[in-house]
């Protein structure tokens, strides 16, 4: 294996797929990056053994080959490089050494890195593209964005640490809940998702989702071997799904609720980032108080500090006190564009509900907290 590359487009290869490999895994094959060597192209990808992600990039290949490297050292050493051009190739004595020098030779440079057979590593395996149907990386990251923060992680109840994707016709709805929050936006895509079923996808999964079409325009999803898989122009990703039957989300969002005020979100957050610098750990309890025209956070620490901040709003029925996680306050209201932001509640104890005025296929639901 011997190819010549762009130093900067091999790190943002590395980048791509790094995310994948487990912090805790060392010396294991799963601590590896797989660079294989085609015609015109350098193939790198990386496994948990749940989920995989390959990317390519632009080289000039040598030789062909493969080889397995080590993530952490291969990505360290291309952030610190200091030319443009690098020459990555197999030790002529031993296939599972890489050697690393400047292409150019402007730079007496060398680095030599201990790998292992590429072919150790399985990740994705060619795809057939009518296994799959494009659609709107935009839509899609958005999507995420209003719903992702109120997946769980690591919860024992395992169908929580996922975000729900599910499509009716051309209507795609998403769906996250950790059981004291919930998220839901719908929206119509150009084509028929294949998830009429509803699938699941985990936590970690979306996150590199995210990462992978932020930036693109169109993508291609789809289901393979019963997995979660997704393209754009140069990464891949398939993952396993949660098994598992999602909860009846619909049953937990109020249908109907006593009053409804709209608050001026910017203010709101500002205030927010007040109370929450005094509320007491690990609760972060916010006290929201909705009397005459008025919306007066409260958050404290006995016997340390105390805060009381006051927001005009449009409201005069009686004085309600309803407390939140402080947390679920902030990520709500990130997920909003709007200048205000509408909730919904009916008293102290039943779960109240966020919602973006321009955005009515939109909705968060919070479960309040036993007021301290």
């Amino acid at each position: 294996m011997k190819f010549v590359v762009k130093t900067t487009d091999f790190q943002k290869a590395i980048s791509s797929v790094e995310g994948v490999i487990t912090v805790r895994e060392i010396n294991s094959i799963l601590s590896k990056i797989k660079v294989e060597v085609d015609d015109s192209k350098v193939y790198l990808s990386a496994t948990d053994l749940e989920i995989s992600i390959k990317t390519s990039v632009e080289a000039e290949a040598i030789s062909k080959g493969n080889i397995s490297l080590p993530a952490r050292q291969l990505s360290s050493t291309f952030k610190l490089l200091n030319f443009a051009n690098t020459l990555v190739e197999n030790d002529e004595n031993n296939p599972t050494i890489s050697i690393i020098t400047d292409a150019e030779k402007k730079v007496d440079y060398r680095m030599n890195i201990n790998g292992m057979e590429g072919d150790e590593i399985k990740t994705i395996a060619k795809v057939d593209t009518e296994e799959t149907v494009e659609f709107p990386c935009e839509i899609l990251a958005e999507m995420i964005k209003k719903t992702f923060y109120s997946v769980a992680v690591e919860d024992t109840r395992f169908v929580f640490n996922g975000l729900f994707i599910s499509n009716d016709g051309d209507k795609v709805s998403c769906v996250g809940t950790d059981g004291r929050r919930l998220s839901k936006v719908d929206r119509v895509f150009p084509t028929t998702l294949p998830f009429s079923e509803g699938v699941i996808i985990p936590h970690k999964a979306i996150k590199e989702i995210s990462k992978m079409i932020e930036t693109s325009e169109n993508g291609r999803i789809g289901l393979v071997d019963k997995q979660i898989y997704l393209s754009n122009e140069s990464i891949e990703l398939q993952c396993k799904l949660i098994d598992g039957t999602y909860p009846d989300y619909e049953s937990v969002i109020p249908k109907s609720s006593n009053y409804s005020v709209r608050v001026p979100r910017e203010e709101f957050q500002v205030a927010l980032r007040q109370a929450i610098s005094v509320a007491e750990e690990p609760s972060r309890q916010i006290r929201l108080k909705f009397s005459n025209n008025q919306l007066n956070l409260n958050a404290s620490t006995p016997g340390s500090t105390e805060v009381n901040i006051n927001i005009n709003i449009d409201y005069q029925d009686e004085d309600i006190v309803i407390a939140f996680k402080g947390d679920y306050l902030v990520d709500v209201l990130k997920s909003i564009d709007n200048p205000e932001v509408i909730i919904e509640f009916s008293n102290q104890n039943a779960p109240a509900v966020f919602k973006d005025p321009n955005d009515e296929q939109f909705v968060s639901v919070i479960m309040p907290m036993k007021i301290q």
